[in-house]
């Protein structure tokens, strides 16, 4: 008998010190569990993911969390594969090949096929907005299908076999696979029905690494696809809050977990505590200076571009994360130039006399961002020169020819893609002089080298059109948080999230 209970002492013993590990590891899981859900808030739940006409960066975030492209792009504008294991440009630039992984499928488990992504880039020519497809339209026969000229399959060179889709130009366009890793591009199946998301998500399947679970007007909920391996946060919810300053308030009671932007108020506080994820975007403003036929000669430009670089870097020693100053480069990677840089520098220390007006005015669009540099510009000017600068802020009215050429300057948000510089320049088109439009279109029709660099010595050296800022994208982030990342096109990039 007493062999028997020394046996159940010993099996007790074993079951006890097997459940204390058990608990152990459950507790574990229970908290990895906890930190696998996030939630983050933007303005508005979108109902319709069709297009990207109407969204946001924040909307496109959804579409890039459960969609794929062939490539991507990361933040530093190198282009990866994604659906595509390779890329083969033939020795032209006109032919691309995308090999296409064995490895992928949509979410609920069936492969994704050439089949397929051809069948989508049929449908995004026939329903997005030609705006926004540009890229595709330089394809062959694409813009004759898409004003119905021509049948897709024999007369757009969008081609599938076993394991490639082969797409064929019009003529070589450099920016082509960059283009190609714009959310518009990422692979939805049954495009049409996204167009009213809230009443088909449940229906559709995903070639991302998350998929719909569920959505109303306050919120949507991502959940990690079952043939997803590439991401570690299981389920993410997006809530709808009115503003910034409402997320950044259920920011401070953790019930969010991102904020994106938060108010300039906050940044130095976060960044202190190291809650703050600061990335360099590609967006910067540009000052264009109204000479009015010489009325402000380029003395006084000079001098007016010199103040507000003076007013600006004044705001940002206070705010060191909002943005990063130009300091005479068009594009921010030029900035690592530094023979150019000191060279411009000494050239804008020249000085002169101009007959100084008592006030200048200043015109912009009216944005978080232009309201910061205006406000900063108008006080700098007032405790350190005898000149008042009055600024309006507009919006529609921003695009009234005859109202900016009642302005001494303007405020120009633009793009600042080293990679698209085309679209860069041509974006300062209505504020160029006669002689700088000459430039650029001389520069449009050599196709075979782009060099701009006549045309950015123009502006800058008649300051009518100088670099100011270049933004940065700003992330608060919770304790849940390590890591995350945007991808070249300023989206978020789910995979980075730790």
């Amino acid at each position: 008998m007493k062999k028997y209970f020394f046996y159940v002492i010993i099996l007790l013993y074993i079951i006890v010190f097997c459940l204390g590990f058990i608990n152990k590891e459950s507790d574990n899981m229970t908290s990895n569990n906890l930190d696998e859900t996030l939630s983050y808030g933007i303005d508005q739940i979108p109902e319709d993911l069709e297009k990207v006409t109407n969204l946001s960066k924040r909307h496109e975030d959804i579409i890039c969390a459960v969609s794929k492209g062939l490539v991507s792009e990361d933040q530093d504008n190198k282009i990866i594969p994604s659906l595509a294991s390779e890329v083969i440009k033939d020795s032209e630039g006109i032919q691309y090949e995308f090999k296409i992984r064995d490895d992928i499928f949509w979410s609920d488990g069936s492969k994704i096929t050439t089949e397929d992504i051809v069948v989508f880039f049929k449908e995004l020519l026939k329903e997005e907005d030609e705006q926004n497809i540009q890229a595709l339209l330089q394809v062959y026969g694409a813009k004759k299908f898409k004003e119905g000229k021509v049948v897709f399959e024999n007369g757009v060179a969008i081609k599938g076999t076993d394991n490639s889709v082969i797409i064929r130009l019009n003529k070589k366009e450099d920016n082509f696979l960059s283009e190609l890793t714009k959310p518009q591009y990422r692979l939805r199946k049954y495009l049409i029905m996204w167009r009213n998301i809230r009443e088909n998500y449940d229906t559709l399947v995903y070639s991302g690494d998350y998929k719909i679970n569920s959505i109303n007007k306050n919120k949507i909920t991502l959940k990690r696809s079952v043939i997803s391996n590439d991401v570690n946060i299981s389920n993410i919810n997006i809530v709808n809050d009115d503003s910034v300053e409402v997320s950044m308030a259920s920011y401070e009671v953790s019930e969010r977990d991102l904020v994106i932007n938060p108010p300039e108020s906050e940044l130095n506080k976060l960044a202190e505590g190291k809650k703050l994820i600061t990335i360099p975007e590609s967006k910067g403003t540009y000052l264009f200076i109204n000479s009015k036929e010489n009325s402000i000669p380029i003395q006084g430009r000079r001098e007016i571009y010199n103040n507000i670089c003076k007013a600006i870097e004044a705001y940002k020693n206070l705010n060191n994360n909002e943005f990063d100053l130009a300091e005479g480069s068009f594009f921010r990677e030029d900035k690592k130039d530094l023979t150019k840089l000191q060279a411009r520098k000494v050239f804008s220390n020249k000085e002169g006399s101009w007959n100084k007006p008592e006030v200048l005015t200043l015109l912009c669009k009216d944005n978080n961002e232009n309201k910061i540099l205006c406000r900063n510009i108008q006080e700098w000017f007032r405790e350190n020169t005898n000149i008042t600068v009055k600024y309006s802020l507009v919006k529609e009215e921003f695009e009234d020819e005859e109202l900016k050429n009642r302005y001494d300057m303007i405020l120009i948000n633009n793009e600042a893609n080293i990679n698209n510089k085309q679209s860069f320049y041509s974006n300062f088109q209505e504020y160029l002089t006669e002689g700088q439009k000459s430039i650029l279109e001389k520069i449009k029709t050599n196709e075979k080298k782009y060099d701009y660099s006549s045309l950015e010595e123009s502006l800058f050296d008649n300051y009518n059109i100088v670099p100011l800022v270049f933004y940065n994208e700003n992330i608060a982030i919770s304790n849940k948080i390590s890591e995350l990342k945007l991808d070249g096109n300023g989206n978020v990039d789910f995979a980075t999230l730790k």
